[in-house]
């Protein structure tokens, strides 16, 4: 099985302890890694982020309080990219906060993002920021995200960038 290439740093980084549980400061460490990587994927302006959803999330996920089949999930992103196929978000500094359940072996990141998605065929663009979550399993041989939600703190769209 090969990994898309945007997702080898985070297989490449849990591989090492899948079979132990992780402590508070690692699995911090980690979340902390997952969704600075995560954001980075997903601003990429190509499809190729689709591909990686069987390695990222669960069998299920609850996105922006849904509940998504990984078959789901992919289409909806897929739609999302055919949208905005020009795409950037970055977590605002000092903003993320990350919570753990070290028994359960699941942890939550929570920051401000600040956005800019275009698409440059329709001349349509939006920019703002957003309340981001992204909750992340430990359990398995691989982390997994189980959830990914926020909501919007303000948005300005944009005709005819």
């Amino acid at each position: 099985m090969k990994l898309p290439f945007l997702l080898l740093p985070v297989a490449l980084m849990t591989v090492a302890s899948s079979a132990q549980a992780l402590g508070l400061t690692e699995m911090k460490r980690r979340t902390a890694f997952i969704a600075e990587r995560y954001l980075q994927i997903w601003s990429s302006s190509n499809v190729s982020p689709v591909d990686g959803v069987p390695y990222m999330y669960g069998p299920t996920v609850t996105f922006y309080g849904q509940r998504y089949s990984q078959e789901q999930l992919m289409a909806e992103k897929r739609r999302a990219i055919q949208q905005w196929p020009s795409r950037r978000y970055v977590h605002r500094p000092g903003t993320m906060q990350i919570s753990c359940n070290v028994p359960a072996q699941k942890c939550a990141a929570r920051s401000i993002i600040d956005f800019e998605v275009s698409n440059p065929r329709h001349g349509t663009a939006k920019h703002g920021s957003a309340k981001f979550d992204l909750g992340i399993s430990f359990a398995d041989r691989q982390p997994r995200i189980l959830y990914e939600g926020g909501s919007l703190n303000n948005r300005r769209a944009d005709r005819n960038f």
